[in-house]
């Protein structure tokens, strides 16, 4: 099946469970009376290691404007700020459930439930994460298999609440995660999804997730919902503060990510930070820092005091207005309209629990330039190893991830959207922003720093800005274009100024992928990768190079345009100085192995490369996706 693909239009965007059983504790009541109808809904008797959920719905003709939620026995569920907490209930006894709320008419209500696990039979099939939503926000689900057993089906059906329409599922003969848009409701209301598992031994799993449809104010003409699809789509309603206390809390409400705004805030009202301070603290960042879970700030925080390149983010962000961290940022990307950055929150997880908040539909790109007879992959390497993408992290595997591994996510990532935010308010601006003016006002009356690279430095490849079109915007690939071959393409690149085929697609991506490449190799001392297959080669697993090369950044062809870039970005680097002492470009080998050049340039007595078939092919697939959209 194909996935259901969903794009949100936001103007110009650059960057780019539930637990086993039948019965609940309770139905919400149709009468008005609040008390009455506030209770707990969800499974209270499942076995130890199965995934729980439990929501409450507004009562009706209300909502609900804060809650709070408790779980005895030290589990602290991360969603404990919204209408649904969902955890994996793994060790046997019984836990006290209590919610308090405050609806918007200034009733306080509560209630409380006792969940109750015991030590029988291991659940087969986990299905995770129940989950809070708004009308016509974007939901995915996902279920494991918890046994040894092999998998020979999957069936997916919602159970009750409100009809859901053009779900959708991964490509495959089954799928195990599903994706849909939330029906819009007069009321929250309660969707109950079932996935079963189907065993070759003959033997069915099932388990259900509550996914919880808030009744959401919205304006059809605001910035971050989208109509263009003949249903309207929002974005999630239980966005805070990092930090209450910020100064700019009410601000990042108001001026950020909501389904209300129509109008870039002025600068009176959330300045950039270099209006504010020359040297941001990390404090001074996690003021503007706005997330869908507050694990987020937490990871944002460790990256902020502990990365090799934290000096140079809290720089670089004082171009922006604020930092938005959620879970259904898919792909992240900076927004001049705002002058914030959105990150999708995959690149934060540390734990199995906090990757399970996570949302995963498909980008809206992922089909684009399928008819194209050639790929084009990049990767991040460091010391003959992959550093980005990063293998072994399969959301079945439940793995936890290292403030390392967060890093490696994280940084290229950050280094390119503030790239964008400097871009468009470089440190020659930021004296001069009047308090009544606003970001969008400013971007429509200046040029940016993009405009004069490509004016002084331009890329000159018509061949390759009309295949990004195709590759990143979806244009259909005429027939000249799908008989182009790698070699061709290869070519075009080699002999042209970019460092990233990405760089084709518009002037704002060429300059931002400069300075990221730049940067990574120079604080990190990360290498980058970018390489050209036949369409034939990787869809037969043959992962033959027909050109590829390390370290492009400081090829001949491009030291001039990075040194623009980054030195309008960062002035106080000496980017000549820098670029005479970083390693050399490097061709791989005519007919190499796109894996075999891991150990590129190293000694010859290296270890061989040992990796397993299974994690190449995940790798594959996790290029395959950047290589049609550069962030997710």
């Amino acid at each position: 099946m194909k996935p259901w693909l969903l794009s949100v239009s936001l103007l110009t965007l650059y960057g780019c469970g539930g637990g086993g059983g039948s019965e609940s504790t309770g139905t919400p009541s149709p009468t008005p009376t609040p008390p009455a109808s506030f209770e707990i809904q969800g499974i209270t008797n499942v076995s130890a290691g199965e995934s729980v959920d439990f929501a409450v719905a507004a009562p009706v003709n209300t909502r609900i404007t804060d809650i709070s939620w408790t779980v005895s026995g030290g589990i602290s569920p991360l969603s404990s700020h919204t209408q649904v907490i969902g955890f994996d209930a793994n060790n046997a006894g019984e836990y006290a459930i209590t919610v308090e709320a405050t609806l918007n008419n200034g009733q306080s209500v509560s209630d409380s439930a006792t969940l109750t696990v015991s030590d029988s039979e291991q659940p087969q099939a986990i299905l995770r994460l129940g989950h809070e939503t708004s009308e016509g926000g974007r939901v995915s689900l996902r279920v494991d298999n918890n046994t040894l057993k092999d998998v020979t089906d999957i069936t997916w059906e919602q159970v009750s609440g409100p009809t859901v329409a053009d779900i959708a599922y991964d490509d495959g003969d089954f799928s195990y995660s599903v994706f849909f848009q939330a029906p819009r409701v007069t009321s929250d209301s309660i969707v109950e999804m079932r996935a079963t598992l189907f065993y070759s031994d003959g033997t069915t799993a099932s388990d259900t997730a509550q996914v919880l449809v808030k009744d959401t104010p919205v304006d059809t003409d605001a910035y971050f919902v989208n109509t263009s699809n003949g249903v309207v789509e929002t974005v999630t309603t239980h966005m805070q503060p990092y930090r209450a206390d910020s100064p700019y809390a009410n601000a990042l409400s108001s001026c950020v990510y909501n389904n209300v705004l129509t109008q870039s805030c002025s600068f009176a009202t959330l300045p950039l930070l270099g209006q504010v301070t020359e040297n941001p603290s990390i404090d001074d960042v996690l003021d503007r820092t706005y997330v869908s879970h507050p694990w987020m700030g937490d990871a944002f925080k460790s990256f902020l005091e502990t990365s090799a390149s934290s000096e140079d983010m809290r720089k670089l962000l004082r171009a922006t207005t604020a930092v938005v961290i959620s879970y259904e940022v898919r792909p992240s990307f900076y927004w001049a309209v705002t002058g914030a950055i959105y990150l999708d929150a995959n690149n934060f997880w540390r734990t199995p629990a906090e990757r399970d908040t996570l949302n995963t539909r498909p980008d809206y790109r992922s089909g684009f330039g399928n008819a194209l007879n050639f790929s084009s992959f990049w990767r991040y390497v460091k010391e003959g190893e992959y550093y980005f993408p990063q293998p072994g992290l399969s959301a079945a595997s439940r793995v936890t991830r290292t403030q390392e591994g967060v890093e490696a996510a994280l940084t290229w990532l950050m280094y390119h959207e503030l790239a964008h935010a400097n871009d468009f308010f470089d440190y020659t601006t930021w004296g001069s922003l009047s308090p009544s003016d606003s970001p969008l006002a400013f971007v429509n009356r200046n040029a940016q720093l993009s405009d004069g690279l490509e004016n002084a430095l331009p890329l000159t490849s018509a061949q390759l800005h009309a295949l990004a079109d195709v590759r990143y915007g979806g244009d259909t690939a005429s027939a000249t274009q799908q008989s182009y071959t790698a070699s061709q393409v290869a070519n075009w690149f080699e002999e042209d100024g970019a460092v990233s085929f990405y760089s084709y697609y518009t002037r704002r991506e060429d300059f931002a992928t400069l300075v990221e490449r730049f940067m990574m190799l120079y604080r990190l001392g990360v290498s980058s990768d970018v390489a050209v297959f036949t369409r034939d080669t990787i869809n037969s697993r043959d992962y033959t190079v027909t050109w590829g090369q390390r370290n492009r950044v400081s090829d001949d062809n491009t030291v001039m345009r990075v040194d623009y870039a980054v030195s309008r970005v960062l002035p106080s680097l000496n980017v000549p100085l820098i670029q005479s002492q970083l390693p050399g470009p490097t061709l791989f080998p005519l007919n190499s192995d796109w894996f075999e050049t891991l150990v590129l340039g190293m000694d010859e007595n290296s270890a061989p490369l040992n990796m397993p078939d299974g994690v190449k092919a995940a790798l594959i697939e996790k290029h395959k996706q950047l290589e049609r959209h550069q962030f997710q």
